[in-house]
């Protein structure tokens, strides 16, 4: 009974021991595993599924989270004054992909004034010019709602969500190129003027500039002028890059601004000239007269909405013997005789389908020149881009072709010989535009 109890109980004394060893080492384990965890960081075990799940594809991953946070996100308070618009899919042809909010609807008059905007996402500012009539349409943005009905569109991208424009037009829109809605809170000071002599809607063509030494520019006069001083608002939208011009004056003999105009060689304005490096915008401005103008020889288009005051006075005509006086650095610098280079603009957002509804894709679309001169495209976009001869419809005319032109690149081609000469962009075929060559 011994013996056999003996055994027993050293049989029971080992499996003590083994288990005592055992739960040391399980409690060591333990502790070498807390101290990881402890330094590497909170742990989250994933879930056993009960069963084959496919997994969900999804190109954003943090979608559901940021739609989730944007939905459950308190509703911003409105400020004193101020108003929300919520945007939706943009009537206008050839914008279906697009977001619009209207803030001031399309009207018979000429609003003017001041927008301040806070919106969900970086948005555009938009004014409308028009309707325009038969034969207007000549290069400039447009917008339209059936297709005939035409409006000059300024279209502005200040490229954020909060801000303040100064604007005029027939209408005021804010706008993305984006599918999904947009909110936007809006204040806007403004005016609703009819028609006058300083308050118009109008599209015009430039008349090749009449001041000495300046035979190879373009001039549109938009207020002629005045003893008056005009003060107000230009919104525009032209077939190519403008320059802005305005006048003050007459000025006094002991005056002596760097820059004068003069109709007659005796009344002298100052003359205010103002290079925006672009076909649509806002001014504001003031001065005795008002003009857009380019270096160019050929001729463009402007249509404008201008909401001005002036005070009553004798209007002067402009005389077709008017001249330009010069300083020395201005000298220096005109143009000289002979072949000129004309800039095409490949605006930003152009990649997107769109612009073809308002001939924007190549800014401007349809150029005029001279044989000789040379065209240089300037991509502002940033996506890269062809400038290729020929058409979507019968491919490229082998005339030219840039290949592609990367983002913030040029391209420049020589035009020797008369004609006419359409030209696409390969990878983005609903850029399309044309040369004149006389």
């Amino acid at each position: 009974m011994y013996g056999a109890n003996g055994s027993i109980m050293a049989g029971i004394d080992k499996a003590a021991i083994a288990f005592s060893i055992a739960i040391v080492a399980v409690g060591v384990g333990f502790a070498f595993y807390m101290g990881a965890v402890q330094d590497a960081g909170p742990v989250v075990s994933a879930p056993v599924a009960s069963k084959t799940v496919e997994p969900k594809t999804q190109a954003d991953p943090f979608a559901d989270i940021a739609d989730k946070v944007k939905s459950e996100a308190p509703t911003k308070p409105l400020k004193a004054g101020w108003e929300r618009a919520t945007s939706a899919q943009d009537p206008g042809v050839g914008h279906e992909a697009h977001q619009l909010a209207i803030i001031l609807a399309p009207s018979n008059k000429v609003y003017s004034g001041t927008l301040m905007y806070d919106a969900s996402e970086p948005i555009q500012l938009v004014t409308l010019h028009g309707p325009l009539k038969a034969g207007e349409d000549a290069g400039q943005a447009t917008w339209s709602p059936d297709g005939k009905t035409k409006f000059a569109l300024t279209f502005v991208d200040p490229k954020n969500a909060k801000g303040e424009w100064k604007f005029a037009g027939n209408a005021l829109a804010v706008h993305t190129m984006k599918t999904e809605p947009f909110t936007v809170d809006y204040k806007v000071d403004y005016k609703e003027k009819a028609m006058s002599d300083t308050v118009k809607t109008a599209t015009t063509k430039s008349v090749q500039d009449p001041g000495m030494g300046h035979e190879g520019h373009q001039l549109a006069v938009l207020l002629a002028p005045s003893s008056d001083v005009y003060s107000g608002i230009l919104s525009y939208s032209a077939s190519e890059n403008i320059q802005l011009v305005s006048l003050r004056g007459p000025i006094g003999a002991d005056e002596k601004p760097a820059k004068t105009w003069t109709p007659d060689g005796e009344t002298v304005f100052e003359l205010t000239f103002v290079d925006p490096k672009n076909a649509m915008g806002s001014w504001e401005f003031s001065g005795n007269a008002l003009a857009v103008h380019t270096m160019n020889t050929n001729q463009f288009t402007v249509s404008y909405s201008v909401s001005a005051t002036a005070t009553a006075g004798k209007t002067m005509e402009l005389k077709e013997d008017v001249t330009m006086k010069e300083t020395k650095e201005e000298t220096m610098a005109k143009e000289p005789a002979g072949p000129q280079t004309h800039k095409v603009s490949i605006p930003a957002g152009t990649s997107v389908p769109g612009c073809e509804s308002n001939k924007s894709c190549f800014s401007p679309a349809s150029i005029t020149i001279n044989a000789g001169d040379t065209v240089t495209w300037n991509n502002a976009d940033t996506a890269a881009h062809t400038v290729t001869g020929g058409s979507p419809a019968d491919g490229p005319s082998g005339v030219f072709d840039s290949s592609l032109v990367m983002a913030g690149a040029d391209y420049a081609f020589t035009f020797n010989d008369k004609g006419s000469y359409d030209y696409f962009c390969m990878v983005h075929p609903w850029m399309t535009g044309s040369v004149t060559v006389n």
